[in-house]
């Protein structure tokens, strides 16, 4: 059995991440494992200081709490799914890092609270996409999540079969349709216009662009002959072109770890960094076997 893993800190974004991830469990057959994390740790700075026994059950205890509270949203968000419960004591990062070797994918709210209890802050997320094992999904603060189309980046790298690959799966889960962006040019119309090139010739190279795309998605379709897919071909920067396509109405964007032009070190992208801190909507990093 598959197993969705969610990271939870008490904060309402987390909340927010267990629903999603509760309803993606529900539409993948899959069990739901709700982790939190904690730490007894001292800084630094007071490098033999001892956090006392009676603290350290405290916080425990706390950590506890927010896994119970998420089973009771995650049961009424997917009524009948198998949850899990887990706590750890360690980095929320590396302890969600660790998971992960188990799971089908991660799912984490984009940011959590502040101080003692931030769990999930934007640099855990961020490192948890960069790093994870499993495929990763971040839901954006007040994010929308509707039922509309899924979009997917693509370029000409192999990175993004992945991605593509998932993305088809996602939209066929759904009965949604996919949008496949590729942007053949970092320029947009009114730079490339200021370089001489003319309508005619930007839609002429668009038209070529698509078939590059055509070819890249080859193959998809067969095995989901029912999804329906547009393709936007156009010159913008990927990361604005994938943001705005989705706007606040995609049920999800998915993104390859890294793509075109990437350091072979770099594990997660400038694009997919962009629209993680942008979107309005749930993102998906699959990583590039």
């Amino acid at each position: 059995m598959s197993v969705i893993l969610v990271g939870v800190d008490g904060s309402a974004m987390a909340v927010d991440a267990v629903r999603w991830a509760a309803k993606q469990a529900q539409l993948e057959g899959a069990d739901l494992k709700i982790v939190s994390a904690y730490t007894t740790t001292t800084s630094d700075y007071a490098p033999g200081l001892v956090i006392p026994q009676d603290v350290i059950d405290a916080i425990r205890g706390e950590v506890s709490k927010y896994v119970q509270d998420a089973a009771k949203v995650a049961e009424e968000a997917a009524p009948g799914i198998t949850i899990h419960g887990s706590i750890a004591e360690g980095d929320a990062a590396h302890v969600m890092i660790d998971f992960s070797e188990d799971a089908e994918m991660v799912v984490l709210g984009s940011r959590g609270l502040g101080g003692l209890k931030g769990l999930f802050l934007g640099s855990v997320s961020t490192s948890v996409a960069a790093h994870a094992k499993s495929k990763v999904v971040i839901i954006p603060t007040d994010a929308k999540l509707g039922d509309g189309p899924v979009v997917v980046g693509v370029d000409d790298s192999k990175v993004s079969d992945g991605a593509v690959a998932e993305a088809y799966r996602q939209a066929d889960l759904r009965k949604a349709e996919l949008i496949a962006v590729h942007t053949w040019t970092p320029l947009d119309a009114d730079a490339l216009h200021g370089f001489g090139l003319s309508a005619e010739e930007i839609e002429q190279m668009s038209e070529q662009a698509v078939e590059a795309v055509s070819e890249r998605m080859a193959g998809y379709g067969t095995d989901y002959p029912d999804v329906q897919v547009k393709r936007v071909v156009i010159p913008e920067e990927p990361g604005k072109a994938i943001l705005d396509t989705a706007g606040d109405s995609a049920a999800l964007i998915v993104m390859g770890s890294r793509g075109r032009g990437g350091f072979t070190g770099l594990l997660l992208g400038s694009r997919s960094q962009k629209v993680l801190h942008h979107a309005q909507v749930p993102v998906m990093i699959v990583r590039h076997q």
